[in-house]
């Protein structure tokens, strides 16, 4: 019965070792790049779909506020 535990102790001991182990990488030798766009827009470019808050305060000048007499 010892002689048993230890032969699957061993056995367990040689899988673990050989199952995390590996001679070279398994990297891919080549990679595909898809562009990816918004539907059939460009990438950075504005974005037109602002909501109507921030494109007001995008549409505003702060040195008009700024250095206003008012």
């Amino acid at each position: 019965m010892r002689r048993n535990s230890l032969q699957a102790v061993v056995c367990l001991l040689m899988l673990l070792g050989t199952a995390g182990c590996a001679a070279q990488d398994q990297a891919p030798g080549a990679v595909e790049i898809h562009r990816m766009t918004d539907l059939e827009g460009p990438l950075g470019g504005t974005d037109s779909t602002l909501s109507p808050v921030i494109q007001d305060v995008y549409d505003r000048s702060i040195p008009e506020e700024v250095y206003s007499v008012h």
